[in-house]
């Protein structure tokens, strides 16, 4: 019986949880979240804070939460088992990434990095060596962004390490492929608010001296901060993460 426990329970981390009942062979070990109401039939703790010990319970902790509480607790999970992580803007902070691949090390646990919204994340990681530029324009709606514009704004054109740091709910696509290809300063992000759109549209570029690639993703989103394809992809990612042993896995 594998043993999954959660850091953060909104509409991924729920989205999981239904995919992890209807799995044979796979439990609830626990969930964090400060707000998470138990469903009917639910069986498992629920908490507001952790430790070593409760996550030792888990043969694999999911964080769907936010990047601070990734900051928070990260270390202490991955001291004590495996990690799925969606809050990959976490990682724009050298010091905590480098912490992080540290712990992974030493404790010899995994850490996993899903593909979230997007495609390609594996193509991004294997062309890592001969990407020269990468670009990212993501469009979204003022709700998606927790904003009140009234027209189409370029909210922010720059390095994608920047992004993560005034973004940090709504650019884990960025962060990815940042971490995936050519790192947080030389990947370029591009944030629009508009008004007009329901849906959450990433358009990446990717050019090397022989070769030039284009991803276009649009999923509907209604104001939400993840669109509609991200908890499908979520769950899919799951199922390759209890599939593999490798050391860190782009799945």
């Amino acid at each position: 019986m594998k043993r999954i426990g959660f850091l953060g329970c909104g509409k991924i981390g729920q989205a999981l949880l239904k995919h992890i009942k209807e799995l044979d062979g796979v439990d609830v070990a626990f969930v964090q979240d400060p707000v998470y109401t138990k469903a009917a039939g639910d069986t498992f703790p629920v908490v507001t804070k952790g430790d070593k010990d409760l996550y030792a319970t888990a043969d694999l902790i999911i964080e769907c939460a936010n990047a601070s509480v990734l900051k928070e607790w990260g270390v202490t999970m991955l001291q004590a088992t495996d990690v799925l992580t969606f809050s990959v803007t976490a990682f724009s902070d050298p010091s905590f990434w480098d912490t992080m691949v540290q712990c992974k090390q030493t404790s010899g646990h995994h850490l996993y990095i899903p593909h979230g919204a997007i495609l390609g994340l594996d193509g991004i990681f294997d062309g890592r060596a001969m990407w020269t530029a990468i670009k990212i324009v993501t469009t979204k709606s003022p709700k998606s962004l927790g904003r009140t514009d009234t027209e189409r704004t370029v909210l922010y054109d720059g390095p994608t390490r920047k992004a993560c740091e005034l973004f940090p709910r709504n650019v884990n696509v960025h962060a990815s492929v940042a971490l995936a290809g050519i790192g947080f300063d030389r990947t370029e992000s591009v944030i629009i608010v508009d008004p007009a759109v329901e849906t959450n549209a990433h358009h990446i570029y990717l050019d090397s001296d022989s070769t030039h690639m284009e991803l276009i993703i649009s999923s509907v989103a209604k104001g939400a901060v993840s669109g509609a394809y991200t908890p499908q992809s979520a769950c899919g990612s799951l199922d390759r993460v209890l599939q593999h042993t490798r050391d860190v896995l782009f799945v």
